[in-house]
């Protein structure tokens, strides 16, 4: 039975699962191809005299770096208005750009303008003479490296996915159901939405002449349309005549604004599924007939719509990454070597080769949940990874601070022009690094098995093979917990960090582990407190300060229902991990400062 699924392309299960693994890579693809001209431009700029001592001359250093985060500025705000002020697809509870344009405007426009400051003023650390002869070695090595592999495997699976269409996939596999109509709903994104017209028809006492109205969509794409009128009317694709079948054709009633009349995009009906010039009405009142017409067009395949956020995503990581270390080059050493010095140790590999064998051997487990598997699938998959990378996060810090406090390795470190805080926070960045390297070999790999569980579930019930777009939607729907999984360990590593400059990794674990289990409590303490005396508020209180909420990490349960996650509320929880994750690192740096090293 198994064989069958992987092996026999022909079988339809096997193309819906490979279906949403490669809309994946061919978002993650374009980023990369993004990246690619980017960094191309960066060393074109880097041979040119004016743009490459830019960043050497503080004055002017300013001046540009003012300028152009002003115009990125602009730029990031004119993406906002357009997401947030136009219908750019369909409004559906799955579309990310709806929750997109739901989220809190403030929150986006703070995001914007930080965003724009960084690359206002990295863009020139980049092009900077001095950091030429380093670039090719923040590219080509360290995080970059791996995240460079990770973007040629997935642009070569998309790649190939495009090309086995073309050729029907030699008899023997196809990544992609209908690639080239997929492609063509991603170039169709800037060009639907909502749209309004308004036209007036002049009254026909015979009630036999059809008025031609101009407006121009393709049938395909159209979701619904809402008409009001003062007048009855009819309207029609075609010409309007007294034969016209029925169907061929809808009647308009009088209606106001407030209760507007509504027609939904169905096969066989009468507005055909391709390109539309034009539509037909007949007024059936006595007066000159005032009409307006709404129309929704959403492109084809509205999982297109995500591609645009993986590029984005994966153009971020590279840009946030190279101005880190260019414009912190201290920091960035330390941190590279921590990175390496993770990365390289049995550990981070037999924890990554772990969670890639329990992803793969839940699946066949048996749950007897009455058809909700994969509920119990996802919940279990990132608790698992949530646990396995805040113990890895642990055993990192402990042994890249303590154990090199006690081995006097920090001392020689801190011998060099190298500062504590510049130490302690090179391993902070450096640790962060490795677990984010672990989300992302973890993360996509279980993503790829979240779309195979819908179909394994259909087969083992005997059912039909779910589509792609539903074991998409499945696979999609636990990023969102992977994120937030991923900002609670850093919040760890920068606790466990704070730990280290005093403590041993036993010590660290048990405070940690006391950490993890009253963070997930707090919400209970904290209303538990509410009516009670003075003293149990008091410390109701004071563990949801001191102590990191985290509970707002744990989505799992939105997950599994089908909710989305708004990004508003991944990008508060952006702003919590960064201030708790600073506020840990402050109390980090003051126990470190007076550490004897000797």
């Amino acid at each position: 039975m198994l064989t069958s699924t992987f092996l026999l392309a022909e079988n339809l299960k096997t193309t819906n699962w490979l279906s949403s693994i490669w809309v994946m890579s061919l978002g993650i693809g374009i980023g990369f191809l993004l990246v690619v001209l980017i960094l191309l431009k960066i060393a074109f700029f880097q041979r040119i005299k004016f743009f490459n001592s830019v960043a050497e001359d503080k004055g002017r250093f300013l001046f540009f770096g003012i300028f152009t985060t002003l115009a990125y500025l602009a730029a990031f705000g004119g993406i906002l208005y357009f997401l947030m002020g136009s219908g750019w697809v369909k409004e559906t509870l799955e579309d990310p750009v709806k929750r997109f344009r739901d989220s809190n405007t403030g929150l986006a426009a703070g995001f914007a303008l930080l965003a724009s400051t960084i690359l206002g003023f990295g863009v020139w650390k980049l092009t900077s003479h001095k950091t030429a002869g380093e670039f090719s070695d923040l590219v080509f090595d360290g995080f970059l490296k791996w995240l460079n592999r990770i973007c040629i495997g997935m642009s070569i699976f998309a790649l190939v996915g495009l090309g086995l269409h073309y050729v029907n996939g030699f008899g023997l596999i196809r990544f992609m159901v209908d690639a080239p109509g997929f492609v063509n709903s991603l170039t169709r994104l800037p060009f639907v939405g909502q749209f309004e017209k308004e036209f007036e028809i002049p009254a026909n006492s015979q009630n036999e002449k059809s008025e031609q109205i101009s407006i121009s969509f393709n049938g395909e794409e159209l979701q619904k349309m809402q008409f009001v009128s003062d007048q009855r009317l009819q309207l029609a694709a075609t010409e309007i005549s007294r034969d016209l079948e029925l169907g061929k054709f809808i009647q308009v009633d009088i209606d106001n604004e407030s209760e507007p009349q509504f027609y939904f995009q169905r096969a066989n009906s009468f507005i055909p599924q391709d390109s539309i010039d034009s539509l037909y009405v007949r007024n059936m009142g006595s007066e000159t007939a005032k009409l307006k017409v709404v129309y929704w067009l959403a492109p084809v395949y509205d999982e297109a719509s995500s591609i645009p956020i993986i590029a984005l995503s994966v153009v971020g990581i590279y840009l946030g990454y190279l101005i880190f270390f260019t414009m912190l080059p201290k920091i960035g050493a330390i941190a590279l070597s921590t990175f390496q010095t993770e990365v390289g140790q049995p550990l981070f590999w037999a924890i990554t080769g772990i969670l890639m064998a329990f992803a793969v051997l839940t699946i066949f487990i048996p749950y007897n949940t009455f058809g909700e598997d994969i509920k119990m699938y996802t919940d279990s998959g990132i608790t698992m990874i949530r646990v396995a990378a805040i113990f890895m996060a642990i055993w990192g810090a402990s042994k890249s601070v303590a154990e090199e406090i006690e081995g006097r390795t920090a001392l020689t470190v801190l011998s060099k022009p190298v500062g504590r805080r510049q130490f302690l926070i090179g391993k902070f960045v450096g640790i962060s690094l490795a677990i984010c390297l672990l989300f992302l070999f973890v993360g996509l790999w279980f993503y790829g098995w979240v779309a195979f569980k819908p179909i394994y579930d259909a087969q083992e019930s005997s059912k039909d093979a779910e589509e792609w777009y539903y074991c998409f939607a499945e696979a999609t729907r636990v990023i969102p917990g992977l994120v937030l999984c991923f900002l609670e360990v850093v919040i760890f590593v920068a606790i466990s960090v704070a730990i280290s400059t005093r403590l041993g990794i036993l010590a660290n674990f048990l405070v940690c582990f006391s950490i993890y289990v009253i963070g997930h409590l707090t919400p209970l303490l904290v209303q538990s407190s509410l009516g009670s005396f003075e003293g149990v508020a008091f410390f109701g209180q004071l563990v949801s300060i001191v102590f990191p909420v985290l509970d707002h990490f744990d989505v799992q349960a939105a997950i599994s229902g089908g909710s989305p996650v708004p990004f508003s509320y991944l990008g508060w929880a952006v702003v919590y991990t960064g201030l708790y994750s600073s506020m840990a690192m402050l109390v980090a740096l003051i126990l470190f400062e007076d550490r004897d090293l000797a």
